[in-house]
């Protein structure tokens, strides 16, 4: 059966390549879908992970400093005791002073100095080095900025002596690491005005008119504006499998019929009806296993051009070409059906019977 189902392949090899290509081109476009959502839901996480702070205290009612716009008087940092660092946080604009002057949209993440040392050298240094100056920045490098470029924040010069790696938010907003007081004067045009405190343990009693979250729940907070986002693109990748389904399922069922006095004659020789069935699944699953390698090399090359970061988890690998087998299965039973139909008599017919 497995030379038969071989030879069946190399009979119809225009065909099983022309599907193998439509199925890698879908299952390429299910890696990409399983990526984005990876990052969506791992981004977050970057920075609140290398901020070194176990607990946030921000402004009562708000979801999280990257989604709100709440802010928490400065006196609320000294209630909260000697390791209460104060952050100000806020979207805003940057300028590349050497190419286009359409603004970039940031997350300026404005830090102590100490903090902000400590922060960047948690592995997402790139290359370059912290902020060490009120004109000094860092900044993902999804904006696509080089150390030692001038750039504009808002309406200062500032000079980036730093790349970062996964610190962007909310799809791709690239993150801005620079000191307190430049972050307090862009986003506020004040010193007075701060986003949330970072703690390194949870006060008994939070200063009135404030709330104290975890890192873990501020990452997950951020996550909320992308729900809907990411509830589309798992219905998107439903889609997907369902194309997968039936360009497998077609080729196999036209296969079947076109092999129907093949499998008559082979009945009537006396090969048993499972082994058919097993030749006809095998195929299926062949070019399923086929389509799969196909996506994993197609997303490779489109992975790094993709205008979104795209983290790919290493269990798509697995889970993927799975489900295509799955999938093919599944489709392919229209075409099993024909086969295990085949009558030994048609065997014996003519030409026109």
């Amino acid at each position: 059966m497995w030379l038969l189902t071989w030879r069946d392949l190399q009979y119809r090899k225009l065909r099983v390549l022309v599907v193998v290509i439509l199925a890698g081109i879908i299952m390429s476009l299910l890696f990409l879908m399983t990526g984005l959502v990876n990052q969506f839901n791992h981004e977050p996480y970057g920075i609140t992970q290398a901020i070194p702070a176990q607990q946030w205290v921000l402004q009562e009612g708000t979801r999280g400093p990257f989604t709100s716009g709440g802010v928490i008087p400065p006196s609320a940092v000294g209630e909260l005791g000697d390791t209460a660092r104060p952050v100000a946080i806020g979207r805003g604009g940057l300028t590349r002073e050497t190419a286009s002057p359409k603004p970039i949209e940031v997350m300026i993440v404005g830090l102590p100095s100490d903090l902000l040392s400590n922060t960047v050298g948690r592995g997402i240094l790139a290359k370059g080095r912290a902020p060490q100056g009120t004109d000094e920045i860092t900044i993902d490098q999804r904006a696509n900025v080089s150390v030692g470029e001038a750039v504009r924040l808002g309406g200062a010069q500032m000079t980036v002596v730093g790349v970062t790696k996964d610190t962007t938010v909310l799809a791709g907003v690239p993150i801005v690491l620079t000191d307190l007081g430049t972050a307090q004067d862009q986003l506020f045009s004040s010193r007075e005005v701060i986003t949330a405190a970072v703690v390194d343990t949870a006060p008994a009693m939070p200063p009135a008119g404030t709330i104290v979250r975890t890192g873990d729940q501020i990452a997950a907070n951020t996550l909320v504006p992308l729900k809907n986002a990411i509830k589309t693109i798992d219905f998107v990748r439903g889609l997907l499998w369902v194309v997968t389904a039936v360009i497998i399922g077609a080729v196999v069922f036209l296969s079947a019929l076109e092999r129907q006095r093949d499998f008559a004659i082979l009945r009537a020789m006396g090969t048993p009806r499972r082994s058919l069935l097993v030749a006809v699944a095998l195929q299926a699953v062949l070019i399923a296993i086929l389509g799969a390698v196909a996506a994993m090399g197609l997303q490779a090359l489109i992975a790094p051009r993709f205008p979104m970061p795209v983290r790919m988890p290493p269990s798509a690998f697995l889970t993927i070409p799975l489900g295509a087998v799955v999938v093919a299965l599944v489709a392919g039973a229209f075409g099993l059906r024909k086969v295990a139909g085949a009558d030994p008599a048609t065997a014996f017919l003519g030409p026109g019977a």
